[in-house]
């Protein structure tokens, strides 16, 4: 059974991360997996990675102008050629051109890895965010099964979409993992970072979203005078927060990187003061990392570490003291014990072949 992966691009990024893992643990003897993107790859694209694979990957190549013009009638024809048995989408532009394109000839699966009400309005403004999500879940009530990727967002999305079902993030274990002490030397080494100090790290879009300023005063608020904070990624508030800790050495702005895995297994701790996730690729790949994480508490952090020994590494959402708080009370003789709760955390529930198997379920019951 053929089963086409339509996406916008295969961008190095946590829902194309989510992706490799669907397809790298599929079971090829009942399941031929295509990719299909909509657009041109930027600069940092996974599109090798799933060449080595085996899978057929292949674009439309249509920009976001000729797509408005001729996007429809392009995808009508590459997927005639391709003739899958069940579509797979994700995010806005795949799910809703599929939709309208196939609804009733394809079975289609389409996962949702936010809540649309919260996400887009943080990141588009009130008017722009809720036209977005109505015509989001406008089109996602007309697929044939929705996969959310937390209980935390099926909470909130309730009624709107009612056949919706959760399928959890899953993170790949053969790539992220704990590295000895001796390799984790090496790599600091590489990478040029300190020998003999603790390393927090954060990565992701520094928006408001993201809520680094907290981040960030939280963790100079407590943090010992040789600890080390690095902040991963780029996005609209990294130019104001450079300027406002210019000078500060014990916080590094690295911008967007290519290798997070490195910065993960060269860290001690990992940092998130997020206001909204789905359930965040980054914190379990960090967790798979052996980095005990701090969290704020909101729901989608909570579905990961809340009922774990990590529990006690939640802190109040949007609070600078509540988080610094937090940072004081880490203890030295604790962290081997929460390095191996962060890794069973992902072992006995986050890895990306369970996550791929539900997917295998639900495709095999929509093709039944």
């Amino acid at each position: 059974m053929i089963i086409l992966y339509v996406v916008s691009t295969l961008e190095r990024c946590g829902p194309t991360n989510q992706l490799f893992g669907i397809v790298k643990n599929l079971d090829r003897q009942q399941f031929t997996p295509v990719v299909l993107t909509l657009s041109p790859e930027g600069h940092d694209s996974r599109w090798e990675d799933f060449v080595a694979l085996g899978v057929d990957v292949q674009t439309l190549g249509l920009g976001r102008a000729e797509g408005l013009l001729k996007g429809a009638v392009v995808l009508r024809k590459r997927v005639a050629s391709i003739a899958p048995d069940l579509l797979h989408t994700q995010g806005l532009r795949a799910d809703s051109m599929c939709v309208r394109l196939f609804a009733g000839h394809i079975p289609q699966v389409a996962t949702l890895r936010n809540y649309p009400f919260k996400d887009y309005v943080m990141s588009f403004g009130f008017l722009q965010g809720q036209l977005m999500a109505r015509w989001h879940l406008h089109h996602l009530r007309q697929v044939s099964a929705v996969a959310l990727v937390s209980n935390a967002i099926k909470a909130m999305v309730g009624v709107r979409l009612p056949h919706a079902r959760v399928v959890q993030n899953g993170v790949d274990m053969d790539r992220y993992r704990v590295l000895t002490l001796a390799d984790k030397a090496r790599m600091r080494e590489t990478l040029g970072l300190p020998a003999q100090v603790r390393v927090f790290m954060s990565a992701g879009l520094l928006d408001q979203r993201k809520d680094p300023q907290t981040l960030v005063e939280g963790f100079l608020a407590a943090a010992r005078e040789d600890d080390l904070l690095l902040m991963l990624g780029d996005g609209v508030l990294r130019e104001s927060l450079q300027a406002r800790y210019e000078g500060c050495k014990q916080v590094r702005f690295l911008g967007h990187v290519g290798n997070v895995q490195a910065f993960l297994q060269s860290s001690d701790y990992f940092i998130s003061t997020s206001l909204a996730e789905g359930l965040p690729n980054s914190v379990l790949e960090a967790l798979a990392c052996g980095l005990p994480c701090l969290l704020s508490d909101i729901a989608e952090h909570g579905e990961i570490i809340g009922k774990t020994p990590l529990a006690h590494l939640l802190f109040k959402v949007a609070d600078v003291e509540a988080l610094a708080q937090c940072l004081r009370a880490l203890c030295d003789t604790r962290y081997e014990a929460e390095r191996a709760a962060a890794v069973e955390i992902i072992k006995a529930g986050f890895s990306a072949a369970r996550m791929s198997k539900h997917y295998q379920y639900l495709y095999r019951e929509l093709l039944a």
